[in-house]
């Protein structure tokens, strides 16, 4: 990692940060790449492909969507690399933070709604009637103090787990994928593949801003 940053220091806004054992590649405090294995893998889009002539592709871990995959015999290149995280950064979609992903519901539930389907328009009142929870998992939420609805769609889905996780700390994964699933109607699969690294990094923002609140804390007097 330090070698790559070197090498990618000549955009002067590009940094990383350890997460779950791998590292996530950041230009101008936006995720742009991940470093899993020793390969660098980049979000793709036309602007950064028509950068590489020969274009290899990868996962950098299962289930998640083909990435470009920079090997490390390329990254001695440093003018190709620099340019390839800017046009990523580029063509990256407006930022959306956190708390407005977990408070906005999905276009996905909203069209739900609008047709009468899905677990809001069926009128869905207990977590028991949520799909992607079973019984161990509505027990741990249970535990957490978590006991209905309301109060799981007032914390959405990762603060319910960061919540679970303080009485339940061999609650996996999984569990978040399923209750971002539960609260937006769709697989928990389908939230591991394809939300996978966004809700990881919502996931490491709280756990900072929470931090930062217990530091500010504690200076006190």
């Amino acid at each position: 990692m330090d070698f790559l940053l070197d090498v990618l220091s000549d955009s002067r806004q590009v940094s990383s940060r350890k997460m779950f054992g791998e590292y996530c590649l950041y230009y101008a405090g936006r995720p742009v790449g991940l470093v899993c294995d020793e390969q660098l893998f980049l979000k793709t889009s036309p602007e950064v492909l028509r950068l590489v002539k020969d274009p290899s592709y990868g996962a950098p871990f299962p289930g998640a969507r083909p990435h470009l995959l920079v090997g490390p015999d390329d990254w001695d290149d440093r003018t190709l690399l620099n340019r390839l995280v800017r046009a990523v950064f580029e063509s990256l979609p407006p930022p959306k933070t956190a708390a407005t992903a977990q408070k906005t519901p999905s276009a996905k539930t909203a069209k739900a709604a609008k047709a009468g389907t899905g677990a809001t328009a069926k009128g869905v009142t207990r977590i028991a009637d949520l799909p992607n929870l079973g019984p161990k998992s509505q027990a741990m939420l249970a535990t957490a103090g978590i006991s209905t609805l309301a109060q799981l769609r007032k914390l959405g889905a990762v603060a319910a787990y960061v919540q679970v996780r303080s009485q339940s700390p061999r609650a996996s994964l999984n569990l978040l994928w399923a209750l971002e699933g539960a609260l937006s109607d769709t697989p928990w699969q389908v939230v591991a593949r394809e939300h996978r690294t966004s809700l990881l990094l919502a996931l490491e923002q709280h756990g900072a801003a929470a931090k930062a609140a217990k530091a500010g804390q504690r200076s006190t007097p």
